[in-house]
């Protein structure tokens, strides 16, 4: 009986939100971690490469970025959406005092939310219309 339970618990697990992926991601951004960014990216931002060239051509393209351990002094959640299949999140990244932020899309997968589309927010880009009536 035991086991039955644990297939079922695992079976419905629903592993980390569109949030903690959106987190993790900026995270991947902060610290240079380009094999966390091929994992949580879907094939829309892995620019046709496998893996192992992926993390290559960014080791590559930021060979000249300073090690420098975390700029980042806060990431978190602005705001999110969430719908059936897909969430955005706007994540706010401080550094150095200024914020950014940032427009992450993601797609539920087999695997959980995946990371399909990833852009800076227009500055003063309006909030979504449900957010700015709750505040």
């Amino acid at each position: 009986m035991l086991l039955v339970y644990l297939l079922y618990a695992v079976a419905h697990e629903r592993g980390p939100g569109a949030p903690d992926v959106a987190i993790g991601y900026e995270r991947a951004w902060d610290e240079l971690n380009f094999g966390l960014l091929w994992d949580l990216s879907g094939e829309e931002l892995r620019d046709g490469l496998l893996r192992d060239q992926f993390i290559d051509a960014k080791r590559k393209a930021y060979a000249n970025v300073s090690a420098r351990g975390r700029v980042a002094e806060h990431i978190v959640v602005d705001t999110f959406v969430e719908g059936n299949q897909s969430a955005l999140v706007v994540t706010c990244v401080t550094a150095e005092g200024i914020d950014v932020h940032n427009d992450v899309l993601l797609e539920r997968r087999a695997n959980g939310w995946t990371v399909v589309g990833y852009s800076l927010r227009p500055a003063g880009a309006s909030r979504p219309a449900h957010d700015r009536d709750r505040t």
